[in-house]
């Protein structure tokens, strides 16, 4: 009987282990998935250059577009409103 109660500490252990660990964990697997994605974008932004120039100007220019605009209607820290 002491052994089971011994294993169930021990999981219970464990458990809390992960549990506190859990936030570091779930921000390198966002971080891994973020470096993931960003170096798949820039290989496939080179291979749609070095294959269809026009498309990857005209893709550029669409998101520098799109930069721009949010640049403009973004809404800013404004002043304070009187008390």
């Amino acid at each position: 009987m002491e052994v089971i109660v011994q294993y169930l500490d021990n999981l219970e252990d464990l458990v809390y282990a992960v549990a506190l660990k859990w936030e570091r964990i779930r921000r390198a697997i966002r971080f891994a998935f973020f470096l993931i994605l960003s170096l798949s974008f820039q290989v496939l932004g080179v291979v749609l250059a070095l294959l269809y120039p026009p498309i990857a100007i005209a893709v550029a220019a669409l998101l520098m577009v799109g930069l721009l605009y949010r640049g403009a209607v973004q809404y800013g820290p404004g002043p304070a409103s009187p008390a």
